[in-house]
């Protein structure tokens, strides 16, 4: 199993605030990335970037304007991008001459997307817009966004089984000053079983670097080890070797 430090990838992120407001976020981890016009003051401690941002209303992230600051940026410094693309209507060919590898979020379930972030894309109608991209593509499901509930997770794994042999499964976590703060994260019981038929239907399965902290973190790594080949954020940082020291060091999706 490859244990996985994301923190030598820095945040990139291309808007100031996001349009979304959505129940699991609220904007909250925008506010921890940093501003698309400061990122050069990081080059030297990091050589790696994810570029994300809020979403406009239609899902779309604008990174347009920012495309010749990023180019000039990557080419001086010979730097890694991963692209967060959110839902745009349309394929985003313009980034992907820039992009090592491009991140996005897949929903099984359209009725839950719309409840989320109040915008209507079909599962397939997202597939569609991130396939003719000519660059590494790595799907992400949150288990329980839906303020801890299982609901769309298997559907949306059936459906990445016909494109994708690697899955990115983060898990819900309630934030505060959001609409979904008071909930709870689904059960690891609940969320072991997602794990398990997710080994069943993609070679590749990842426990990425949005879940719980403490105790729960603790409990899901034991639970789900056996059925992920990828793991970040590991509680114990040692290997069987007792080298206290990481596999891979940056955001997995340059992994995996």
């Amino acid at each position: 199993m490859v244990r996985i430090d994301p923190s030598a990838t820095l945040s990139i992120t291309v808007t100031k605030g996001c349009a979304m407001n959505c129940p699991h976020c609220g904007g909250h981890y925008l506010k921890h990335m940093i501003y698309v016009d400061d990122m050069e003051k990081h080059i030297g401690k990091y050589s790696s970037f994810l570029i994300s941002g809020g979403m406009l209303s239609d899902g779309r992230i604008p990174f347009e304007e920012y495309m010749l600051k990023l180019y000039a940026l990557k080419q001086r410094y010979n730097l890694k991008y991963n692209f967060h693309i959110g839902f745009p209507e349309n394929t985003p060919f313009e980034i992907e001459s820039l992009a090592d590898v491009v991140s996005f979020d897949v929903f099984g379930d359209s009725t839950v997307l719309e409840s989320i972030y109040n915008i209507s894309r079909t599962p397939q109608e997202i597939i569609e817009t991130v396939m003719p991209l000519e660059v590494k593509k790595v799907p992400h499901i949150t288990i329980g966004i839906m303020g801890g509930v299982i609901t769309h997770e298997y559907k949306a794994i059936d459906m990445l089984s016909n494109y994708f042999d690697t899955v990115v499964l983060n898990v819900f976590i309630p934030t505060a000053r959001t609409e979904f703060q008071g909930c709870t994260p689904p059960t690891i019981e609940e969320v072991e079983k997602v794990f398990r038929y997710a080994s069943e239907k993609v070679e590749n399965v990842v426990l990425g670097c949005m879940y719980p902290r403490g105790e729960y973190r603790k409990r899901l790594q034991e639970k789900i080890r056996e059925y992920i080949g990828f793991l970040v954020k590991p509680v114990e940082k040692s290997n069987n070797l007792g080298d206290n020291t990481y596999d891979f060091y940056g955001c997995c999706a340059f992994r995996v």
